[in-house]
């Protein structure tokens, strides 16, 4: 049985680190050097939305592996009995999978059809035009769910490293 809590415990580490790491990356690095070197905002854009279209489902995997760790976890305690630290570390990954489920399927997917639907591009659309309106509504809801997200593992991470 301690085998399976160690095993569990080297699973959540390379996950959460993956996912954590990745979204950090992706914030502080990719994104403005991205936004820097781009010939426009629009191809920056676009170059930025296909590597987290492809970063998605890293988060995805890494979610579930988590997940699944807490499981192995939870079947090699004693009594079958996790702390409230760890469940409430399993919530968060819940709630961060759940987010970039939604922000991958749904919110990048309505993002798409909109680019899509502004043949001459975004910045060249104008502010008042009701697809760009929503465009950056959407745009700002996955930013802010991606900022969240991080901020959520963060925490995870760290009440990982405090588990006694």
């Amino acid at each position: 049985m301690r085998n399976l809590i160690t095993f569990s415990a080297i699973i959540e580490i390379i996950a959460i680190t993956t996912w954590v790491g990745g979204m950090a990356a992706l914030a502080f690095i990719a994104a403005p050097a991205i936004f820097q070197t781009a010939s426009s905002r629009e191809q920056a854009g676009r170059t930025f939305g296909l590597i987290l279209k492809r970063f998605h489902p890293v988060m995805y995997a890494c979610g579930a592996a988590i997940l699944i760790a807490g499981l192995m976890r939870w079947a090699a305690a004693f009594n079958h009995h996790l702390y409230a630290s760890e469940i409430t570390r399993y919530a968060i990954a819940a709630l961060m999978l759940g987010l970039a489920l939604y922000s991958g399927l749904v919110i990048s997917r309505k993002l798409d059809q909109l680019r899509a639907r502004m043949s001459s591009g975004v910045d060249r659309t104008p502010k008042d035009d009701p697809r760009r309106v929503e465009f950056n509504r959407l745009h700002r809801l996955s930013t802010t769910l991606m900022a969240f997200n991080l901020l959520l593992g963060i925490a995870m991470a760290v009440m990982f490293a405090l588990e006694d």
